[in-house]
């Protein structure tokens, strides 16, 4: 994965972070989530290296259940459901709710070294936006082995320990979350991430 927290215009040399297949609890993932947090954890560490601790934050109405974690299945369930749905019609009705609810939000990053802030700023759309922290925030649930019937309370903690044999790399990550309702299913959700990467001999 590529830089995610360089301004626009900053140099970018091209690095790729993040672990191409990552190892939870004896599962292997290769998708968006497993890529993005230890991409994210490592892009730190290079730009960062005092930084422990990383705070994302966005306003939301998307409900975190279990189906976030398979998009492609919901997706397909709307494909039998609409089987002779009218592809221009569909068209015309995405664009009708982006006008009428706006694009997702934005996901606002802040990263602390100990106490201080080091960065605070939005995350690029291109990356990220707060339909897609949904589904990010529910695979570290997920893996945190937090049940499922309790992602929608207001404070949730976990544990994960997940590794790369690729490039022998581990990885613990300490999660705090925080999902407030605020009205009509809109949530204010953060997730405060304590991190360790370490190089295995």
């Amino acid at each position: 994965m590529a830089r995610m927290l360089r301004e626009e215009g900053q140099d970018d040399p091209i690095v790729q972070f993040g672990a191409r297949i990552l190892w939870v609890d004896g599962e292997s993932y290769d998708n968006t989530a497993s890529k993005f947090w230890s991409g994210l954890i490592d892009e730190v560490i290079e730009d960062y290296p005092g930084c422990d601790t990383i705070v994302l934050a966005a306003t939301g109405s998307t409900q975190l259940e279990r189906d976030i974690l398979f998009p492609v299945n919901e997706l397909q369930r709307e494909i039998d459901k609409d089987e002779f749905i009218d592809l221009e019609d569909a068209i015309r009705q995405a664009v009708e709710e982006v006008d009428m609810f706006g694009h997702p939000a934005a996901v606002k990053v802040t990263l602390f070294e100990g106490k201080e802030t080091v960065l605070t700023r939005d995350l690029s759309r291109e990356y990220i936006d707060s339909n897609v922290f949904s589904y990010l925030l529910a695979w570290l649930l997920q893996w945190s082995n937090v049940p499922a019937s309790k992602w929608q309370d207001e404070l949730l903690s976990g544990r994960i320990y997940a590794d790369d044999p690729a490039r022998n790399v581990t990885y613990g990550i300490t999660l705090a979350f925080c999902n407030k309702h605020l009205s009509e299913g809109l949530y204010n959700r953060s997730v405060t991430v304590r991190f360790l990467r370490q190089k295995l001999d």
